[in-house]
């Protein structure tokens, strides 16, 4: 499925709808980080929805992030995801896999919940213009899609739906995505249409399957998700945003992080070492900054 975003209105420009897929930028998080299959699932998600929060910024440059603190085995998630499309991300035990929980239906799924655990979802929005604007909600069930729609009614005050899934087959993640749907403010009093996305909502039990089913057509999928909302069509505004993993690291990052050590702790390094070696969180890259490049540092301190 080809990674894009789309933008569009319905019930007569009552009703905005922002969806997104995500496979191929979850599967390269996969690989970069070595994920587990549940690490992967639950990645995917944030990256997803942090994909459809920044969509509604004002400003190409704007951007979001999503961090979870909590008391679960996953140790923390955080995403970093960009009006422009870019996403990136990790999690703090990447390895973390638990047993399957099996539904009432015996569907098998995972148990986000218990890999969270309790604890805070954080959401910073920052526009590139003065300091990044931050808000925070208690984690209320951990699958994300109910935690973001926590956050933009709590924070934001805008009533929401979103929708988050994937679905992996034969050890490979064949689809990932996220639907959100928000009640516009023109609409914020309309019971009747309030009702009516609630009672759509709840009949929406395979959000993955539709998603996979869906293909590659985003039009399709909210349709096929809202089809008393959509009755009459919806109202693209845009469509076919490429989405993609990308990192903002580099070795003039890294060398400006080494820096802020000072020069008594970099000649440590130095004596004792002969190198530094520094990890991204977010992508994995590792920089090496050799002897040479190390007393070079020095010096210009």
């Amino acid at each position: 499925m080809r990674n894009t975003l789309l933008k569009a209105t319905a019930a007569d420009g009552a009703i905005r709808l922002v969806a997104v897929v995500t496979t191929q930028a979850a599967n390269e998080a996969k690989n970069r980080h070595s994920l587990s299959f549940l690490a992967t699932a639950l990645l995917s998600r944030t990256m997803s929805a942090g994909l459809l929060l920044a969509s509604s910024m004002k400003v190409p440059q704007g951007r979001v992030t999503i961090r979870i603190q909590s008391d679960g085995p996953i140790n923390g998630v955080f995403v970093d995801a960009g009006n422009d499309g870019t996403v990136r991300g990790y999690v703090g035990n990447p390895q973390l896999e638990l047993d399957l929980t099996t539904s009432s239906n015996n569907q098998k799924y995972f148990d986000f919940s218990k890999a969270i655990g309790k604890g805070y979802l954080h959401v910073t929005r920052d526009n590139g213009k003065g300091e990044p604007f931050t808000s925070t909600v208690e984690i209320i069930g951990g699958g994300i899609g109910e935690d973001i729609a926590s956050y933009l009614l709590h924070s934001e005050q805008i009533k929401s739906a979103v929708l988050v899934g994937e679905k992996i087959e034969h050890s490979e993640m064949i689809c990932s995505g996220a639907v959100m749907a928000q009640v516009l403010p023109k609409a914020q009093d309309n019971n009747l249409l309030i009702n009516l996305l609630s009672e759509e909502c709840k009949n929406i039990s395979t959000f993955s399957e539709q998603l996979a089913e869906s293909k590659d057509s985003l039009p399709n999928l909210i349709s096929s998700l809202f089809p008393s909302l959509c009755s009459n069509g919806i109202k693209i505004l845009e469509t076919n945003k490429e989405i993609y993993f990308n990192c903002r690291c580099s070795m003039e990052r890294s060398i400006t992080a080494l820096k802020l050590l000072g020069r008594d702790e970099l000649i440590e390094i130095l004596e004792e070492d002969k190198k530094s070696e520094l990890t991204c969180k977010f992508c994995n890259c590792k920089y090496v900054i050799n002897d040479t490049m190390l007393k070079s540092i020095i010096e210009k301190l």
